[in-house]
């Protein structure tokens, strides 16, 4: 979705096309797939969210992680997934994106990285009760 809307978006790059009309559909479809990408690629972190844990604590010489910041950080990211409204962009429900433009820009990507690292979450440990329900007694 987002390379097809890319394309019709795209009036310079890809100026050799015979692309005409289409703009308002590829807006939809790229804000659409913009933010189901987001969130795809936060539950694939997630699947691997163990090896990426197991490197940062390596690499800070940390055997266990702090429940309090880790339970500050799933409340952030709850709190940012709910200020951005994301539900409403991935079921459509408002075609325009809008950003508040006095917020600091430091400040807006962590937001979106918290929501990130919910989603990565959230699938992580998905991932691990699906993973001991699946396993047959007697095998490893």
């Amino acid at each position: 979705g987002l390379m097809v809307s890319g394309v019709i978006l795209s009036r310079v790059v890809f100026s050799f096309l015979p692309i005409s009309g289409g703009m308002g559909f590829a807006r939809t479809l790229h804000m659409l797939a913009s933010y189901w990408g987001f969130l795809f690629i936060s539950l694939h972190l997630g699947l691997h969210w163990g090896v990426v844990m197991g490197v940062m604590r390596k690499a800070a010489n940390k055997k266990a992680p702090s429940a309090v910041r880790t339970w500050l950080l799933r409340g952030f990211g709850a709190y940012a997934l709910f200020k951005h409204n994301m539900a409403s962009y991935l079921l459509l429900r408002t075609h325009f994106v809008f950003f508040d433009v006095e917020q600091p820009l430091g400040l807006f990507f962590l937001e979106y990285l918290g929501m990130m690292a919910l989603w990565a979450e959230i699938a992580y440990f998905s991932g691990k009760l699906l993973g001991r329900y699946g396993k047959r007694p007697g095998k490893k």
